[in-house]
């Protein structure tokens, strides 16, 4: 098992894998994955969850320069599943896409489309599928922000490794 490994990470070391949080080379300065960046309003209640959330990722990653700005535009969508005898449904999926545009002081503007869902249970009660709902939605705009923080460490990995 361990000459697997071993053997496993000579192959990998050999073909430039570098890990996207792996300390500098020798001699060269650390670099922040993304940088400062600098996040308008994005409206709605999702839009809300999901800026806060995404200064908090991206808060560690301020560094000298001037701030990059992301502007992210959000489309939700709700589509309702598992249907009772009375045809009212059961269980609804939440639909959060989010565009975002990345603009650089310098540099090449990245764009991406990333989404995801979030499945609630519909109760019988009126004010408590408004509350279901609201969970969803954060839960959905939480995970938003985390992809969109990877995607863009993803890239802007790939353009420096260039």
């Amino acid at each position: 098992m361990r000459v697997f490994v071993l053997a496993l990470a000579t192959l990998v070391s050999a073909c430039g894998f570098q890990p996207l949080y792996a300390p500098p080379p020798s001699g060269a300065a650390p670099q922040a994955v993304i940088g400062a960046v600098d996040i308008p309003m994005i409206p709605g209640k999702a839009g809300h969850v999901l800026r806060t959330e995404l200064d908090r990722l991206l808060s560690v990653e301020d560094s000298v320069g001037s701030p990059q700005r992301l502007e992210i535009a959000l489309r939700e969508r709700v589509r309702r599943l598992g249907i009772r005898v009375d045809e009212s449904a059961t269980r609804a999926d939440l639909y959060l896409t989010a565009r975002y545009t990345l603009t650089p002081a310098t540099g090449r503007t990245i764009r991406g489309t990333v989404q995801t869902v979030a499945t609630y249970q519909i109760p019988t009660a009126a004010f408590a599928e408004i509350a279901a709902q609201d969970d969803a939605r954060e839960r959905a705009a939480e995970t938003l922000a985390r992809m969109i923080r990877a995607d863009l460490a993803l890239r802007m990995a790939q353009r420096r490794s260039r």
